[in-house]
């Protein structure tokens, strides 16, 4: 019966920290999509904005997401009418290590994507998701040799050059040669 328990906290204890991750998950999402819908709320004729990465980040979240959780929190109820089955127990660690190193992926690619989801040039300044650049200050726009990278070199506030580097993206790329 001591077997029981231990399994049953440890069940108990991997749902809660399931859904700390699934909080954390939906923060970041919450921070990206303000952020989106702010950036889409200046009226500009001319922007680039990648759709299909847009449309993967939401139907994740909407679909994936969801499916996993709910998934999960059905499994978690097994467990606990279940406790006599210790390989239940050992499934549902399974499950819920994989739904949260997913969610981590998730949120780590979110991070590392965002910079490159969407451009527009408005006020003589280039916006990026996380960046505003002058545009008289950016001195090169390039990409690496395999094409996975794009590179912005432009000089700071205090004449120090910098470079942003954005996932490459053939649309993302032609508008930005095309305003430089």
């Amino acid at each position: 019966m001591i077997y029981s328990n231990i399994w049953s906290g440890s069940v108990i204890s991997g749902y809660i920290f399931s859904i700390f991750t699934s909080i954390t998950l939906v923060y970041f999402f919450i921070l990206y999509s303000n952020r989106l819908r702010k950036m889409n709320s200046l009226k500009v004729e001319n922007k680039y904005f990648n759709k299909k990465l847009n449309n993967f980040f939401v139907y994740y979240l909407l679909i994936g997401f969801t499916l996993m959780f709910l998934s999960l929190t059905v499994f978690f109820i097994i467990n606990l009418v279940f406790k006599n089955m210790k390989y239940l127990g050992f499934g549902f660690t399974i499950y819920y290590l994989i739904y949260t190193i997913q969610v981590l992926i998730y949120i780590i690619l979110l991070n590392i994507k965002q910079n490159s989801i969407i451009a527009f040039v408005h006020d003589s300044q280039l916006f990026l998701f996380n960046e505003i650049i002058t545009l008289e200050n950016i001195i090169e726009i390039t990409h690496n040799f395999k094409r996975t990278l794009i590179f912005i070199t432009y000089k700071d506030e205090k004449e120090y050059q910098d470079i942003i580097k954005l996932k490459y993206n053939l649309g993302l790329y032609d508008y930005l040669k095309k305003i430089n």
